[in-house]
């Protein structure tokens, strides 16, 4: 009996053994067939290839193989089940799971156009509820394809399976755990870097891979930064003025931004202080908005309003989604974990634009077509003592609710909402508006008009009708735009005549950059336009220096202060300093940003941005071209850690300043003349060799590229080659161009001309340009790669 009982146990564990190695091939069979309709689903938004595609489906095999070792744990006991029809039902139901997860993802993304990770637990069922809600009517037959297909595939291929020979080779599962364990050593994405867009990078990406790696980089990170020096701390407080008095308190500072604004306005027609009207516009983005916009802009009032306002073109949002935009906007805060408005109650008093407007005899109020209640926007009003909050809860009858999405009430209505208390307004005040049309489902009423709209503005643009097919694709989202817009020129046209307007100061920003219109780096998703419009300006400009939502309350209150009279905190926490006023590019700020309440922070520092471990130099434009500079990405990296080491002291305390109240409110002054640069000092350019300008021309015989090279070094540089590399949309390398083989003495700076010859048609293409060894032309310093050159249809 024991020698039955023996022989039985290893037969027992060969069959679940022989059985799942049989049953196999049914998921990899379904994997693959998952993995070529979301690649094919995602091409042609991202404007895809064959290389895409490949990618695509070779990353969602990596994941399975990722993933098989959980699996075939989970499965053993499945197989190990008596009766063999049971076992097959069970085993199938495990991985029919793990597939509609992964199917969920994907589905997830071709909505968001951004991959789901650990921004998942940053909100709450309501939250999760409102947002899926707000995605539309349904995923359609595409959508259902999606999901059915793959649990099709499965189960017939399992019936199939079952009835075949079962053998098991020696060694599987150690070999598939090994294998499968191993694969996770390699990156998350192998083969995608090289692709042409951040979005074409995501449509490559495993969704399930993405989400497991970034649920377990949120899951190991902690609430505090590894100490550093308390020095680095302070000197990265990204954004005090002046020197921090007290290390403890590293975003607290005296009060004295520069009043940039004052120059461009005049005095009121009383005397009294001006109104303020901050308008945020739901995923406004300065790619499809305003003069010179990349895509062709989609806000012909917002670009009229341009043109008689100050508009700074390189101006970014401080969060890739809506979670930080009051905070960031209304009080120059710091990111705490998720957001600072993420606190809940634990969210400390600081002076911000509307408490401190408050206490001086402004009248406020904020409006929402949407429940304040999600992102806690509600709780961050109330705690700066906004007298009155409209929104889903009270916004009155006579309005209608938006029946093609969740969220609420359209901009139509939410604009007759702001212009019916228009009347009864009694200066001085200060107003927000909320918008949320430009935002999943890009539903609304009356859809159809503003859809027949978008091939007249493609053809005032100029787009020719070779490049028009993304953007019938994406006919809701463009139609959404005009929408929105024609609302504001509603909104705008109606005030315009009320008593109050000619002494009122309008803002007009976009709280993040909609995700769903495919973009080229990652740091565009920040990139927003800022309009300040007002009858009381001297004389219209535009800005291109860097600044962001963070720069904005220390300006305006500045403004308020020295020119029209008011005061402003003795003492503030702001992580701003100030707007840059510059005419020509330039980028002197420190800026942390936050795509999700989870992901990891990116920071810019100067010129520099950095995203992920990879770090570019930002252009006009906000174009971003990646680095590859090892020191200089140390350099960097080192600010973002001291910025984080000052948001967790502030963490660790919940609180700003040890009063833990509102500071004093004294007169503006102006900044003592010792104080040349800020604390939070950039990164200046680097020691080594590397590129530091690059022009580039199509002359009809290929490109021109005027390169100047610069040597940090205090020795002189190594012999390099300067090289140009012209390459197609989709990565294709088309020619290249050497410099003849130089020598730069320290602290040089030389020009070179570089010629790549080829004849190029309408279209997209990138130039890297960099320096290189002669010999093997790999890099021997800092390049700049895959920098736009656009070539339109009358091109030479």
């Amino acid at each position: 009996m024991a020698r039955t009982t023996s022989a039985a146990t290893p037969s027992a564990k060969g069959l679940a053994a022989s059985r799942l190695w049989g049953w196999l091939p049914a998921l990899l069979v379904a994997q693959l067939g998952l993995a070529l309709w979301a690649a094919l689903r995602a091409q042609p938004d991202v404007g895809g290839s064959s290389t895409l595609v490949a990618l695509a489906v070779g990353n969602q095999l990596l994941f399975l193989l990722r993933a098989l070792p959980l699996l075939l744990l989970l499965g053993w006991p499945l197989a190990s089940l008596p009766g063999r029809r049971a076992a097959l039902l069970a085993v199938g139901a495990l991985w029919a799971l793990f597939l509609l997860l992964q199917a969920g993802l994907e589905q997830y993304y071709l909505a968001a156009r951004v991959p789901l990770g650990a921004d998942l637990f940053g909100y709450g069922l309501a939250e999760i509820r409102t947002t899926v809600g707000g995605t539309g009517a349904g995923i359609g037959m595409f959508g259902w394809a999606g999901l059915l297909l793959p649990l099709l595939l499965l189960w017939a291929a399992l019936v199939w399976r079952s009835r075949q020979p079962a053998r098991t080779p020696a060694g599987l599962f150690a070999g598939v755990l090994f294998a499968g364990l191993a694969a996770w050593l390699l990156p998350l994405a192998p083969g995608t870097r090289g692709l042409d867009s951040e979005d074409a990078r995501a449509a490559a990406t495993s969704k399930g891979a993405y989400f497991v790696a970034d649920s377990l980089r949120w899951w190991r990170a902690t609430s505090a930064v590894p100490a550093t020096a308390v020095a680095a701390s302070i000197a990265a407080a990204a954004s005090a003025v002046e020197p921090v008095t007290d290390p403890a308190w590293p975003f607290l500072h005296p009060e004295t931004t520069p009043d940039a604004l004052g120059p461009y306005f005049g005095p009121t027609r009383d005397g009294r202080p001006p109104n303020l009207v901050v308008i945020v516009v739901e995923g406004l983005g300065r790619s499809f908005s305003g003069p010179d916009a990349p895509l062709g802009s989609f806000t012909p009032f917002l670009d009229e309003l341009a043109g008689r306002s100050l508009y700074f073109d390189n101006f970014l949002a401080n969060q890739g989604r809506t979670f930080g935009v009051l905070p960031s906007l209304f009080g120059s805060l710091p990111l705490a974990e998720q957001g600072f408005a993420a606190l809940g109650p634990n969210m400390p008093a600081h002076a911000g634009l509307f408490n401190v407007l408050h206490r001086q005899g402004y009248r406020s109020a904020f409006y929402n077509g949407t429940d304040s209640d999600f992102d806690n926007e509600r709780g961050y009003l109330q705690l700066q003592g906004v007298d009155d909050i409209v929104d889903l809860r009270n916004f009155g009858p006579g309005y209608q609710r938006n029946p093609f999405s969740d969220w609420g009430y359209p901009d139509r209505e939410l604009v007759s909402r702001v212009l019916a208390d228009s009347a009864q307004l009694r200066p001085p005040f200060v107003l927000g508006v909320q918008t949320i049309s430009m935002h999943t489902s890009y539903s609304f009423p009356g859809q159809a008009a503003y859809k027949a709209r978008i091939e007249p503005r493609l053809q005032a643009l100029g787009v020719p009708e070779a490049r028009r097919a993304p953007y019938r694709a994406q006919a809701d989202i463009y139609s959404a735009i005009l929408y929105t817009d024609d609302q504001l020129r509603r909104y705008f046209a109606s005030v315009s005549k009320a008593p109050w307007y000619a002494d009122t100061i309008f803002v007009v920003t976009g709280d993040h950059r909609l995700a769903e219109i495919p973009q080229d780096t990652h740091i565009e998703r920040y990139h927003v336009p800022l309009l300040i419009h007002s009858p009381l300006l001297r004389r219209p400009a535009r800005v291109r220096a860097v600044s962001s939502h963070l720069d904005v309350t220390p300006s305006l209150l500045a403004l308020l202060s020295h020119t029209y009279g008011l005061q402003r905190p003795a003492q503030a926490t702001w992580t701003g300093r100030g707007l840059d006023m510059g005419g020509e590019f330039r980028s002197r700020q420190e800026i942390a940003l936050k795509q999700t309440k989870t992901s990891a922070p990116d920071f810019v520092s100067g010129r520099w941005f950095l995203h992920d471990g990879r770090l570019f130099e930002l252009q006009d434009g906000i174009r971003a071209s990646e680095v590859d500079d090892a020191g200089l990405r140390a350099q960097v990296t080192a600010r973002l850690q001291a910025y984080q080491t000052a948001n967790a002291t502030f963490v660790g305390k919940l609180a700003l300043s040890p009063e833990g109240a509102m500071p004093a409110l004294v007169a503006y002054r102006e900044a003592p003349a010792a104080v040349v640069q800020p604390v939070a000092a950039v990164v200046a350019l680097p020691a080594g060799l590397g590129l530091d300008a690059v022009r580039l021309e199509n002359d009809g015989n290929g490109v021109r590229v005027a390169a100047t090279f610069v040597n940090g070094d205090a020795h002189d540089s190594r012999v390099f080659a300067p090289l140009a590399v012209l390459a197609a949309e989709d990565g294709r390398e088309l020619g290249e161009g050497y410099g003849s083989a130089i020598r730069l003495q320290p602290h040089e700076r030389r020009e070179v001309m570089l010629a790549v010859p080829a004849k190029l048609g309408a279209g997209h293409y990138y130039v890297s340009v960099l320096p290189s060894d002669p010999d093997t032309g790999k890099p021997l310093g800092r390049g700049r790669y895959r920098l736009p050159l656009d070539i339109a249809g009358n091109a030479p």
